[in-house]
């Protein structure tokens, strides 16, 4: 009766009571007599009391999972993120290392050598990045760290040379020598150097000349001379400020302002020739003090073509 009573029960009007416990429902069977069937709801509220719990539950561990899983793929995202950072930075730090390194190992001129032991021949990289070299270090005359570009001592090397010869530099570093024009123009391109020029005549008897500002253009400029602010013995009357502004010439590349000719020709040197000029430290090495405008002469201090015994053309780097 029960049974048929439920297959009823969409059939009719429903009417029922809650209690705490159980709920009664109206029915009517077939015959439309009234029935009167009693549930009992606390085993059914404690059944939607546990799906509901169930659900919420299962609810929280899918938010509490996907949650964590968020937390996880930022952690991961980040602890990625802050390692290349930190090895982009250690990187960086590893390469200025490298180039302090670089530096300290590889001096870029005379004034870089450590430990500054005795004047000499000492390897210098103006371009960290070649294999730099030879030079001659004078680290005793006038506080030291000058870079010889020529020396005439004894007229052992020839210096009535041509062009190629001048740009690249010839002689022994050790004796008598010219370091290049291609050199000292790298050299002195970067920073601010000045000039030192020491003459010896055959008597024993020493003059000096100074020029704050010295520099030689590269290649394109015909290796010009920038020279400027003299001091010193020799005098400049008659001195390098005639030559400033000049471009380099040669027996064989004239660039001098004589109209007549070639003032490499005619001084049987190499230098920043004007018109020929007073000064000629790259002439004929004469014995015994001669008058010849084709030695090595710096007529001022001598008021005349005296050929000195010995001849010294230094740089250094100011800043």
């Amino acid at each position: 009766m029960l049974i048929y009573g439920f297959a009823l029960f969409w059939l009719t009007s429903v009417t029922t009571v809650e209690t705490n416990s159980d709920v009664e429902v109206r029915l009517l069977d077939n015959q439309n007599a009234p029935l009167m069937a009693s549930f009992d709801m606390s085993k059914a509220n404690d059944r939607v009391k546990q799906f509901v719990s169930d659900a919420i539950e299962a609810k929280m561990k899918g938010i509490e999972k996907n949650f964590n899983q968020q937390i996880e793929n930022i952690e991961r995202n980040f602890t990625v993120y802050f390692t290349d950072y930190l090895h982009g930075i250690a990187d960086k730090i590893v390469k200025e290392n490298d180039k302090t390194k670089v530096t300290k190992l590889k001096p870029r001129g005379c004034e870089d050598i450590i430990p500054k032991r005795n004047n000499g021949i000492y390897t210098i990289f103006p371009n960290s990045n070649d294999n730099g070299f030879e030079v001659y270090c004078d680290f005793e005359t006038d506080n030291g760290n000058w870079t010889v570009f020529q020396r005439r001592i004894n007229g052992t090397t020839d210096f009535f040379r041509g062009w190629e010869e001048y740009e690249n530099g010839f002689g022994n570093l050790k004796a008598e020598f010219w370091l290049g024009n291609r050199k000292i123009s790298e050299l002195t391109s970067i920073g601010k150097h000045e000039l030192r020029i020491d003459l010896t005549d055959f008597d024993g008897k020493t003059g000096f000349a100074k020029y704050s500002t010295f520099s030689v253009g590269n290649g394109s400029t015909n290796y010009t001379l920038t020279v400027d602010g003299y001091s010193g013995n020799l005098g400049n009357t008659f001195g390098l400020y005639l030559n400033n502004g000049m471009s380099f010439t040669t027996k064989d590349r004239d660039n001098d302002n004589w109209s007549s000719g070639n003032c490499a020709n005619y001084r049987n040197g190499a230098w920043w020739y004007a018109q020929c000029g007073y000064v000629n430290l790259n002439g004929r090495y004469l014995q015994g003090g001669q008058i010849d405008s084709n030695g090595i002469n710096w007529y001022h201090w001598k008021t005349s073509w005296y050929s000195m015994k010995s001849s010294v053309m230094m740089f250094r780097k100011v800043h």
